[in-house]
């Protein structure tokens, strides 16, 4: 028998062995990345009034209607230059809330999302400030502070003049 110069090379030499582990090493480095990366980003929770049975989602609908029921519809105004938020708010009976949640909803990353409080002036209005610039869709939820009644609109940037808030029944 004789020697090649491939069979004395020392086994990590082998080009053979590295063509085998290469793809293993990259599939090892791929799997461990993405694990991290599905354990530290995470999508964050549906807000709304959904529950889940079995394998579909109910929504409860007693804060919609209970908005209809106090007659409630809101016009809501922003200044874009000093994110200043506006709310008009006219009912049935009169209400005396004295502050106002308004929730600024991202659909799909909750770290983007804003919750505000709207406080009541004298002029009859209600006034809060969006804490970071908005850009692209959002979900408005309108509630009183003990959240008996909702009232909720879908918006996306640039936002129009006004946002009307009714209670949209479905």
């Amino acid at each position: 028998m004789t020697d090649t110069p491939e069979a004395l090379k020392p086994w990590y030499k082998q080009p053979w062995l590295w063509f085998i582990l290469g793809p293993l090493f990259a599939v090892m480095i791929f799997a461990t990345s993405y694990a991290y990366l599905s354990v530290v980003t995470f999508d964050g929770m549906v807000k709304g009034d959904y529950a889940k049975n079995a394998k579909s989602f109910n929504i409860d609908n007693k804060r919609l209607r209970k908005a209809s029921e106090l007659g409630l519809h809101g016009e809501l105004v922003l200044d874009e230059v000093t994110g200043d938020l506006r709310l008009t708010l006219s009912a049935s009976d009169t209400l005396s809330a004295q502050q106002l949640t308004l929730l600024v909803i991202h659909p799909t990353v909750e770290n983007l999302d804003q919750d505000l409080l709207m406080a009541y002036r004298p002029d009859g209005s209600y006034y809060g400030t969006l804490n970071k610039n908005i850009s692209g869709k959002r979900y408005l939820h309108l509630m009183d502070q003990e959240e008996n009644w909702r009232m909720t609109t879908e918006v996306t940037t640039p936002w129009p003049a006004s946002i009307s808030f009714t209670p949209n029944l479905p």
